[in-house]
């Protein structure tokens, strides 16, 4: 009697310990995949800006509920991570990218002339260039820019928050999401800062552009776009 009691102890015990690693696995995997949707959602939020493409899906009821079963399937212990869905962002993320869309071309060909350069923290920054020794032409390129980082500051808060549930999310960690999305995006002639010594570093390290930058890609450092 007491070998069965034993036994069946340790069988339970067994199964105790498979559900917390599943659970944990299930965990991480739910994790990652809310990671790698906030990233899909940067590059289809900024070829809608950069007029790549014409549409940007916004969020619906339907969204919602098939946010709320994801959330109860995220208890589930053997259900496996949920399939990627079409991506999309809310009525105000949408507001923010047609504001940031009409601006484009403008902030484009400021990049192109290197009076605007992107920074590690996914906002724009000024660089010294010809047309800005003109007092008023300079002054309308600020506001310009002041209007464009209050957006993207804006547009970080809003998604960062509707993400909250994600771990560490946070609207710094939004703002990475976005500054490599964009430093991968640069064109030749367009400066651009290289991330801080970490993962995302790493990553525009051993990327096509780190290899033409060579020696010239060290973390932080401000460079132009071979």
């Amino acid at each position: 009697m007491k070998k069965i009691a034993f036994l069946v102890f340790v069988l339970g015990t067994v199964l105790s310990i498979n559900c917390v690693l599943e659970t944990k696995h299930t965990i991480e995997a739910h994790i990652t995949l809310d990671i790698r949707q906030v990233q899909e959602q940067a590059g289809t939020l900024l070829d809608y800006v950069e007029k790549k493409t014409d549409e940007l899906p916004v969020k619906t009821d339907n969204n919602n509920q098939e946010k709320t079963s994801k959330v109860i399937s995220y208890f589930q212990i053997f259900t496996p991570a949920y399939a990627e869905t079409l991506v999309t962002v809310s009525p105000l993320a949408k507001e923010i990218a047609d504001r940031m869309r009409e601006r484009f071309t403008d902030i484009e060909n400021l990049k192109n002339q290197g009076c605007v350069a992107e920074n590690n923290r996914g906002y724009l920054e000024l660089k010294e260039c010809d047309a800005l020794k003109e007092a008023e032409r300079k002054n309308e390129i600020q506001r310009l820019l002041s209007d464009e980082n209050k957006d993207r500051k804006a547009l970080y808060k809003e998604i960062a928050n509707l993400n909250k549930n994600i771990p560490d999310m946070s609207i710094s960690k939004v703002e990475s999401i976005y500054a490599l999305e964009r430093i991968q995006r640069a064109k030749s002639g367009q400066i651009i800062q290289i991330p801080e010594n970490n993962e995302d570093f790493q990553k525009v390290k051993n990327s096509p552009l780190g290899q033409k930058l060579g020696d010239k890609c060290t973390p932080g450092a401000w460079v132009v776009v071979p």
